[in-house]
């Protein structure tokens, strides 16, 4: 079972979708992930690159941020994103996209939206968030660390991937702050040091 951990849905039961493909978050690797990013979420846009049931991204809106952009390119995944969105409440502060994550960003991109929170969890062992990190896309939609917020405040990027994968301690402006392994599963945190304007 699938749930909301903390905040205004606690306790709420998620759809999950039955594939292969598909691997929810544990509850204790959600909530460990939860905890080292909890200085980053309240009143923050978020977006959840590889959604999956949307269950890391409806636990961001839980725990206090503003509004979330899911993604995920199986209409399956959607669907059931949306059924969850539903379930939860969170239906006005969601958008849903059903496309590949780079042309998602993109999207976002291109009508000037920023965010403070991005959230990957990709299949495993397959470069995606090595790709994603290096993509021009992610970084257009990353808040600049000098957007006149005091004190500077920059974009956190939070990914969920295989202890076997070794990601880089830096992929262009995207440095690593903190990384903790439970089990068979890492958790990576990055922040976003882009210095030039939009």
């Amino acid at each position: 079972m699938v749930r909301v951990i903390a905040g205004t849905a606690r306790g709420r039961k998620l759809k999950t979708l039955d594939s292969e493909n598909t691997k929810p978050t544990l509850d204790r690797v959600k909530e460990a992930m939860f905890s080292m990013i909890m200085p980053y979420i309240q009143g923050e846009k978020v977006f959840d690159a590889f959604a999956g049931n949307g269950s890391l991204g409806i636990e961001a809106l839980s725990r206090g941020a503003d509004f979330c952009f899911f993604n995920d390119k199986a209409p399956a995944c959607c669907r059931i994103v949306q059924e969850n969105l539903d379930t939860t409440g969170f239906s006005q502060k969601a958008e849903v996209f059903c496309n590949d994550f780079i042309a998602a960003a993109n999207t976002l991109a291109n009508r000037g939206e920023t965010v403070g929170l991005v959230l990957l969890d990709p299949p495993y062992r397959q470069g995606l968030i090595e790709k994603m990190l290096t993509a021009p896309a992610l970084e257009k939609i990353c808040r600049k660390n000098d957007d006149g917020t005091f004190p500077p405040k920059p974009a956190t990027v939070v990914c969920e991937h295989s202890a076997e994968d070794v990601l880089k301690e830096a992929y262009g402006k995207f440095v690593r702050t903190k990384t903790r392994r439970y089990g068979t599963v890492c958790v990576s945190v990055y922040q976003f040091y882009g210095s030039e304007s939009l």
